[in-house]
């Protein structure tokens, strides 16, 4: 009986990770398609640069002429070559496949503005539209490709992080937009490097992960009613309040950002008193999920 129930255990699993790949893969997607249509749209026509190969990939297309599509592909091959050595499979394997797709959406997507022509709004926006595709990507476990890759090797090896890195490439792509074009589109340019690196880091940090302490007066109806609303498990121990000397209920939680206001809101609609304390979390090993 106990094969048996580990043989349904298993099937169990096997049909989750099944369904959990094809809900990354379809993410991977659509954040491949906002992040070449941020750049298609809106940077491109009006002559911005975005960063990374993104920008390069601009740098050419207006200089030579040369396909966004097949330059994004071709500069990627090396740097993925050069991932799969020294990173993590599955991070190389979706970035293989956010690389194709994206690519594939470069040369669909047409290269003219179709809502504004401001090159305000197209930094602005563009911006913003890119960073959610890149960050969406990231949070499922790939990457764009490109300075993604570079930054990682480099800070593994070298003495430079992933955000100097990042800075230092920036600051090229803003000097080569100032010589190919005017000093305007490249304050332009940083405008939309700011826009996009703001919401890259909103996008994140709505599933950075938070230790949650509950100290209660009503743990079982508060552990039972978060399982229940917010699909995450509750381990709970007792404890006695110095000051009152009365029994209470520390109830211990990890959730991400965007459920703080609904935990909150369970925890005070069954315990007004309850005292809630909430930790950063860098790293998790168990049963925890993110769903997007």
């Amino acid at each position: 009986m106990e094969k048996g129930y580990s043989l349904h255990l298993q099937r169990n699993l096997n049909l989750v990770r099944k369904y959990r790949v094809a809900y990354e893969i379809a993410g991977l997607t659509v954040g491949c398609f906002l992040f070449s249509f941020g750049t298609n749209q809106f940077l491109a026509p009006a002559e911005l640069l975005a960063g990374g190969l993104g920008g390069i990939c601009v740098i050419f297309y207006h200089v030579f002429g040369w396909p966004m599509g097949i330059q994004y592909f071709l500069y990627n091959i090396p740097l993925l070559v050069l991932g799969y050595i020294h990173i993590g499979k599955k991070f190389i394997l979706y970035t293989i496949f956010s690389v194709v797709i994206s690519s594939f959406f470069f040369d669909w997507i047409p290269i003219h503005a179709i809502w504004t022509k401001d090159t305000m709004l197209c930094a602005i926006f563009g911006a913003m539209i890119s960073g959610i595709g890149a960050a969406l990507i990231l949070r499922l476990g790939g990457s764009v490709g490109g300075l993604d890759i570079l930054s990682r090797v480099v800070a593994k090896y070298y003495n430079i992080s992933i955000g100097k890195f990042g800075l230092i490439f920036s600051a090229s792509i803003v000097v080569i937009s100032a010589y190919l074009f005017d000093f305007q589109s490249a304050l332009y340019t940083i405008l939309s490097f700011f826009v996009g690196t703001q919401t890259y880091d909103i996008i994140l940090n709505i599933a950075q992960r938070n230790t949650v302490m509950i100290i209660t007066n009503n743990g079982d109806d508060i552990s039972a009613e978060l399982n229940k609303t917010l699909n995450r498990g509750v381990t709970s121990w007792n404890a006695v309040g110095v000051y009152s000397h009365t029994d209470r209920a520390v109830l211990l939680c990890v959730i991400v950002n965007g459920e703080w206001a609904e935990l909150l809101r369970v925890v005070k609609m069954i315990d007004p008193d309850a005292f809630v304390i909430a930790l950063p979390t860098q790293k998790i090993s168990g049963n925890f999920h993110v769903d997007w």
